[in-house]
């Protein structure tokens, strides 16, 4: 088929449209054969690792509930679905002509960049995956850049809260967490400072020239979204830990929520670690051993279980996506 300038151009994995047959669809295919691998061997490190966790804590009692483990990946990929829809609205606000189906669907293949190492594969690859669909490659640059941006601010504000809460008490003071939420959110969210960090997230990734246009309403309803998200993750962590045997009540959803956006937080903002590996499994320990009062060994034993769980939701949603027929939505615009 041609584009509206007369290219040819075919569709590549995940629904990629890209100019030329051949060579763009086998960066496409090369791309998630690398991030696979990556993912294939970071899964077998962390069944060896749970083997021997588990080995050590024989005496808790491990009760699987294989409906409240399937609950949780169904609750993961509608989190990442929700993840891309909130990316696909930045994308086509920054200057971005996809739909939004086929935007998400981009999302989810790219987002498997993360686990090659070094951070630039998720953004840089984005951006080149809508450049060689025909897309803008900036616009895709700026809208991730500042999608990550503001998902680090409200995963730090839900992390703040809950587990700031938690380590007052019901007596403590919450005047500083308040204050320091606040601040957070007013400081972190406002499109002066998304703008400013956009442009030098994309001078490092080698784009000098990007500009960013998001008012306060779209980073409103972006902040909106994602923290819409956070508490999905922390639903599909309860089920996670009940799901294992963890007796967590339900008034503790919102602790478990801000242990893992805390720990998502940490694990992304070291930059050497492929998807926060080891550093996310380490903080989660730490804040489930000190928050929910689980055992080291246990608590280890669950922060690599939910490492396990989240790679699973997201080949889940690669499955899913791939699967999506491939029909005029990908071209519709979506206001």
């Amino acid at each position: 088929m041609a584009d509206r300038d007369g290219r040819r151009v075919s569709r590549g994995a995940g629904g990629i449209v890209t100019t030329g047959r051949g060579p763009r669809r086998a960066v496409t295919v090369l791309f998630l054969a690398v991030a696979l691998f990556f993912v294939a061997m970071l899964l077998r490190g962390q069944w060896t690792s749970l083997d021997e966790v588990m080995a050590a804590t024989r005496a808790f009692d491990w009760s699987f509930r294989p409906w409240l483990l399937a609950l949780a990946v169904v609750v993961g990929v509608a989190d990442l679905l929700l993840m891309g829809g909130v990316w696909a609205r930045i994308f086509r606000r920054t200057g971005g002509n996809v739909g939004r189906a086929a935007a998400v669907r981009v999302w989810v293949v790219t987002n498997f960049g993360r686990y090659i190492p070094g951070k630039v594969w998720q953004l840089g690859g984005l951006a080149a995956y809508m450049k060689g669909r025909g897309d803008s490659g900036a616009a895709a640059l700026v809208s991730a850049a500042a999608f990550q941006i503001v998902t680090l601010v409200t995963g730090c504000a839900v992390a703040a809260s809950t587990i700031g809460v938690a380590w007052a008490g019901a007596e403590g003071n919450w005047l500083p967490i308040v204050v320091t939420l606040g601040v957070l959110l007013l400081l972190g969210l406002h499109p002066r400072v998304i703008r400013w960090a956009a442009s030098r997230l994309g001078r490092w990734l080698g784009e000098d020239d990007l500009t960013v246009e998001l008012d306060a309403g779209d980073i409103l309803r972006a902040g909106m979204g994602l923290l819409l998200a956070w508490s999905l993750y922390g639903v599909g962590l309860f089920l996670l830990l009940r799901g294992v045997g963890v007796a967590v009540e339900v008034n503790q959803m919102p602790v478990v929520t801000g242990i893992f956006a805390a720990s998502y937080v940490v694990g992304y903002l070291v930059l050497v670690a492929p998807g926060g590996l080891v550093v996310r499994e380490g903080a989660m320990t730490v804040l489930l051993a000190d928050l929910v009062g689980l055992a080291v060994g246990v608590a280890a034993a669950v922060a690599i279980m939910a490492r396990i769980w989240m790679v699973v939701t997201e080949l889940a949603a690669l499955a899913l996506v791939l699967a999506w027929p491939r029909t005029v939505e990908e071209e519709e615009i979506v206001a």
